[in-house]
């Protein structure tokens, strides 16, 4: 096991992918547009990700660019945050740069319509599942930007996100916040908050859409889904961050459930460049979180409780 292999390959409906994989788990990237990471799953297994083959754009056309719209496509994408027009809904259907790497590949965009560029540098382990994505924002205007990174990996239906949502002990001071958004319903049957963790169900039955945020301080999130753990991981790093101060959010509808990451909020002079960075990890895992004793047994399984 274990010798990294970079190909490219033609996806029917994605056009050219860079495909990298290890023997042990394999993750496709597409360069005809985006770039989207839209395969990742161990070797021989289900792919984890939701993937739009229809290639749909984003509801309404809600951008001001014409006949070019932003597209899902589904997968691991990165975004800015806020989330605001123009700039968040920038169309990215035109073909990527990319190139091999120490450990990996690098993607560049173009800079969009609203001059950010991003670009995803992918690093895979040579032994294990191990990914690191660095996700690079860079201002190519004439003025200051203010914004976040907001890394958003679209997963799969039928799966369960299960979130850490303990703070650090403060005694009789309150230790945690978390927000909502106005079209969640707080009574959703497919939301459970324990103590110690939030569940979210994705049930493609259910088509209304649900959303949290929080700011969260054990720095990963993990998906059960096609008898697969997918974990990612990130830094917790004290800061300002957007939508009232989360550093990650969970979305999803009837058509996947989004696992979402950001970076701080900071002002790019021209320019300049902010890095967030994720590291992912993917496990054989038939069984399904119930209780919070359920999930702690899973996941100290894999040493993912620090």
């Amino acid at each position: 096991m274990g010798k990294l292999k970079i190909t490219e390959t033609t996806d029917k409906d994605f056009g050219k992918c860079i495909v990298m994989e290890n023997g042990i788990c394999e993750l496709w990237v597409t360069v005809d547009f985006g770039p989207r990471i839209i395969h990742y799953s161990l070797a021989g297994k289900e792919n984890i990700m939701y993937q739009d083959r229809e290639k749909r754009p984003l509801g309404e056309p809600i951008t001001p660019f014409e006949d070019d719209v932003f597209k899902l496509y589904g997968g691991h994408r990165l975004w800015t945050s806020p989330e605001i027009l123009p700039r968040c809904y920038a169309p990215d259907n035109e073909p990527v740069t990319y190139k091999e790497v120490p450990g990996g590949m690098e993607f560049l965009t173009c800079p969009d319509k609203t001059l950010v560029q991003k670009s995803l540098v992918v690093m895979m382990d040579e032994d294990s599942s191990d990914v690191e994505i660095v996700h690079r924002l860079h201002n190519n205007s004439m003025w200051d930007i203010e914004l976040a990174p907001w890394a958003i990996t679209q997963l799969a239906a039928g799966g369960t996100a299960v979130i850490p949502i303990d703070g650090p002990k403060t005694g009789l001071l309150p230790n945690r916040h978390m927000v909502f958004w106005d079209y969640t319903n707080l009574c959703d049957p497919r939301l459970t908050f324990g103590k110690d963790y939030a569940i979210i169900r994705q049930n493609a039955a259910q088509t209304d859409a649900l959303k949290i945020g929080i700011f969260n301080h054990s720095g990963y999130a993990a998906y059960f889904i096609n008898n697969q753990l997918f974990v990612k991981c990130f830094e917790a790093e004290e800061g300002i961050y957007p939508d009232n101060g989360c550093n990650y959010e969970c979305y999803a509808n009837g058509d996947f459930l989004e696992s979402e990451t950001l970076g701080e909020l900071c002002l790019l002079e021209p320019d300049e460049s902010t890095v967030h960075i994720e590291r992912w990890q993917i496990f054989e895992e038939s069984k399904l979180p119930g209780l919070e004793e359920d999930i702690k047994e899973i996941l100290n399984k894999y040493r993912i409780i620090a």
